[in-house]
């Protein structure tokens, strides 16, 4: 998912007059509907300038001379710089690295959509997967080799779990991108450090984020895992006392997966219930400025994945294709439920996933081979929350299978 790759102009996708007549017939005021509204998205910050960001950084840990750092190093990454970026510091594996960011993506300066930096930024050790990526403008690493700790920046765009860029390294230079982060390694814990450094003061608020994100120490549901473009997905998705999978976002994207390989022959279902709080979108999500949304999908293994979604205004039974550049060769839309007169109610859907396959997507997979949860919310930057329950691939013969 191509997140950066939107088409905004005239010539290609959706052009602002169009953006304009979308959300004027449901009596919206977007981002960039109007001088007004644009004016107090200016105001709206994703951290502190970089100027006050640096300085306040370097005053602070100056006065507190924590004991618990072993180094630090502050960083920029640019529209011109291609990943991976050596930071000049050297991990031990265990060892952990905080990162404290502020910055912006810009997708469309005019259209006012832009991503934060903790969305679109990555880390990793000696050049080898994992990559680490916090999904927030804060977060700690452990390191997982031993060796030169690197970052880079990516919207989606990386081919594979190694790092290597799916997208031209000519249009990924062009990308309009200032981040400006810190990068704290730490002797022992990362929240001691951090405590050390709060004694003496904070950096628009980046400290006491990272530490009460910490303190939270949310875990993904047993079994589920980031997908490797993108992180934080602990801080979106986790399981309740009572087996739910609460499910919350804010300006963000998180998908996490499964793997499950389920042959087509089994005939399989998916079935979940699932009660939805709060849509991340009041516009149709099938244009690219407003594909705000909360999914459940299905991964086949032929890349391509089919996601079943609560629509805000498309109709149910609505099939599209993605309309973000570069997923739209992968994925599939469909809409299983819409409006807003049901939220906040239960409800129970299951599909056949073989018979939806052939009739969508038509390849050549002959089976499944993940499910994923989806929670896409940065481009109207809204509020999305649901729950899921009792989610379940059932078979021909009768057996169930229980996630």
């Amino acid at each position: 998912m191509c997140l950066y790759c939107l088409q905004l102009s005239s010539g290609g996708g959706v052009s602002r007059r169009d953006m304009l007549r979308s959300a004027a017939t449901l009596g919206l005021a977007l981002p960039f509907a109007g001088s007004a509204s644009k004016t107090a998205f200016a105001a709206e910050q994703s951290g502190p300038p970089p100027e006050e960001f640096v300085k306040g950084i370097e005053d602070l840990l100056a006065r507190a001379r924590s004991p618990e750092l072993a180094g630090y190093r502050v960083f920029e990454i640019n529209g011109n710089d291609l990943p991976w970026i050596d930071l000049g510091l050297a991990a031990a594996r265990g060892q952990q690295i905080t990162f404290l960011l502020t910055g912006r993506m810009w997708v469309s300066r005019q259209a006012d959509l832009w991503f934060n930096p903790g969305l679109v930024f990555h880390a990793r050790t000696c050049g080898r997967r994992p990559m680490y990526s916090p999904g927030a403008d804060t977060g700690t690493m452990t390191a997982s080799h031993d060796g030169p700790l690197e970052a880079a920046r990516s919207a989606t765009q990386f081919a594979d779990e190694d790092g290597r860029l799916a997208t031209p390294e000519d249009a990924y230079r062009k990308q309009d991108v200032k981040i400006t982060g810190v990068a704290l390694m730490w002797r022992g814990e990362a929240a001691a450090g951090l405590a050390s450094l709060s004694a003496h003061g904070d950096v628009g608020g980046l400290i006491a984020a990272e530490i009460a994100r910490l303190r939270r120490d949310r875990k993904l549901p047993e079994g589920w895992s980031n997908f490797f473009m993108l992180g934080g997905g602990a801080e979106t998705f986790s399981r309740d006392a009572n087996g739910e999978i609460v499910c919350e976002s804010s300006g963000s994207v998180s998908i996490i997966e499964r793997p499950l390989s389920t042959p087509f022959a089994s005939r399989p279902t998916l079935g979940w219930r699932w009660k939805i709080d709060q849509l991340p979108s009041r516009v149709a999500e099938d244009q690219a400025p407003f594909h705000d949304y909360l999914s459940i999908g299905v991964k086949f293994e032929d890349g391509q994945d089919l996601t079943y979604f609560w629509s805000a205004a498309l109709p149910t039974g609505k099939v599209f294709r993605c309309p973000l550049a570069g997923w739209s060769a992968v994925e599939t839309h469909m809409v299983v439920h819409s409006g807003a007169k049901d939220l906040g109610s239960w409800y129970e859907v299951e599909r056949d996933i073989a018979s939806d396959y052939a009739a969508h997507i038509g390849g050549a997979a002959k089976a499944i081979s993940h499910i994923w949860l989806l929670a896409v919310t940065p481009f109207q930057r809204g509020r999305g929350a649901c729950r899921y329950a009792d989610i379940r691939i059932g078979a021909a013969d009768g057996a169930v299978r229980k996630l």
